[in-house]
């Protein structure tokens, strides 16, 4: 079998007294073409595009969270989208902003009422479109895998006069009314033969301290808490 590195020196070498192939000959084979300029952007963003689908089966291990989107005027978000794991079918409208999710970041707080832990979810620019919030009656010791497994890291340090601007921010968009909806969700994760679902539904049971939690995110987060789950 001719080699790469031999085929390439053949380049350089007379050939005039070679002989015909004949049967059993291997043709050589020679290097394939290197990727053109413009498709090796494309290939790093496909590289660095957040895996929903692989964070799926993942959610449906949390119980009770606090789901937030959102509330915008854009066009309904496509139903599924596509990962590594095949085609992912968000089984429920809460969950259609996934569908356009490039990024996922983890955030740990300490406030007031004790310490928050929270997924942010961007689209590709840079906003954020959902969020997941951790309650008291989530899996901790599921969440702590997940986040380690889809090596979700926190952001950028941001500034320490960042917090007084957002407190700033949240106030002002607070007289707008509602930017977001919030809502308990448990996750449900289905392995069909040719696809994956994820869908959501109310939690069997909270509790109050759980419902208090919720209720005190959906308020600093300016968030209209939906109840039951399937309320518009």
């Amino acid at each position: 079998m001719v080699t790469g590195c031999e085929a390439r020196m053949s380049d350089f070498h007379d050939d005039s007294n070679a002989r015909e192939p004949h049967f059993g000959d291997r043709v050589p084979e020679w290097p394939r073409e290197s990727p053109q300029v413009d498709d090796v952007p494309r290939e790093r963003e496909s590289a660095s595009r957040f895996d929903i689908a692989a964070l799926a089966p993942w959610l449906a291990r949390l119980g009770a969270a606090l789901w937030l989107e959102r509330k915008d005027r854009r066009p309904a978000e496509a139903p599924a989208t596509i990962g590594s794991r095949g085609l992912l079918l968000l089984d429920h409208p809460a969950l259609r902003p996934l569908a356009r999710c490039v990024r996922a970041d983890a955030h740990v707080q300490v406030t007031s009422h004790g310490p928050r832990e929270w997924l942010s979810f961007r689209d590709a620019d840079g906003a954020r479109i959902a969020k997941l919030h951790l309650l008291p009656d989530t899996d901790y010791l599921a969440w702590d895998e997940m986040v380690a497994a889809m090596r979700l890291a926190p952001p950028l340090k941001e500034p320490a006069n960042w917090q007084a601007h957002a407190a700033f921010l949240r106030l002002a968009f607070a007289r707008l009314g509602p930017a977001w909806q919030a809502r308990l969700v448990t996750f449900e994760h289905r392995r069909l033969p040719w696809l994956q679902t994820l869908g959501a539904r109310p939690p069997l049971k909270l509790s109050l301290l759980g419902l208090e939690i919720a209720r005190l995110i959906a308020a600093s987060e300016n968030a209209e808490l939906l109840s039951p789950l399937h309320a518009t």
